[in-house]
């Protein structure tokens, strides 16, 4: 009983967090508002979460969590190649922050914060390895590792920096993409091309506004959260 308390609060406060910082942005957002949104004293709240670092980095997690799971239902997705997964992943990634202004504060902070990026690289390949996406691949698993550790970094670059150099999600997950096949995973250009055509008939075939809807709710009461 204690423990389902404990999780409900948490709940409760990593809802709070996320819907304050869609609306206000990260930097004006302090753990006493938090508190008051929450309903309790920011001492109660610090005993959870002793610092906004972590808040984030839950947010984060439960954020990427629930984006694998929906691409991992789009259609057609079981029929591709890893690579063309790995695509669809990345462009809705790009394309949810490039069309909602709060989900691009929690993004761009993911993806320009150390801790958090490194949290990001750390949970791809976690997401990689629970659903077995590149086990048929000739690669190693450092091969693999050390290559969604440079695209994760290269990603959250060119994110930051896509208006200045008029990226849509579509190239960011092409960039992405290519760069993990040929310099860490040995592809042949034919092979690039052909993830790159298979991963666009998957963000074809994407639902949007049901992945946008399971965002705004990843919080709500029944739905599996991770603290």
């Amino acid at each position: 009983m204690a423990r389902r308390k404990n999780m409900q609060r948490r709940r409760v406060i990593l809802g709070n967090t996320f819907r304050l910082i869609r609306e206000n942005g990260m930097d004006n957002v302090s753990l006493q508002m938090i508190a008051e949104k929450s309903g309790i004293s920011k001492s109660l709240l610090q005993s959870y979460y002793p610092h906004k670092s972590k808040l984030i980095s839950d947010i984060v997690r439960n954020l990427f969590t629930t984006l694998g799971t929906q691409v991992d239902c789009y259609d057609k997705i079981e029929h591709f190649s890893p690579y063309a997964h790995m695509k669809a992943f990345i462009y809705t990634i790009g394309v949810l922050g490039m069309h909602d202004e709060g989900l691009d504060r929690i993004i761009s902070q993911a993806f320009t914060n150390d801790e958090t990026l490194d949290n990001w690289s750390s949970m791809l390949f976690s997401w990689v390895n629970s659903i077995h996406l590149f086990d048929d691949i000739d690669a190693s698993q450092d091969e693999i590792e050390s290559g969604i550790s440079f695209v994760t970094i290269g990603v959250g670059r060119l994110y930051h920096e896509r208006k200045k150099y008029h990226l849509t999600a579509t190239n960011l997950a092409d960039y992405a993409t290519s760069a993990l096949m040929f310099s860490f995973c040995h592809c042949k250009p034919e092979e690039i091309d052909q993830a790159l055509q298979e991963g666009q008939d998957i963000i074809e075939s994407a639902d949007m506004e049901s992945v946008h809807k399971a965002i705004d709710t990843m919080f709500d009461e029944g739905k599996d959260i991770i603290s």
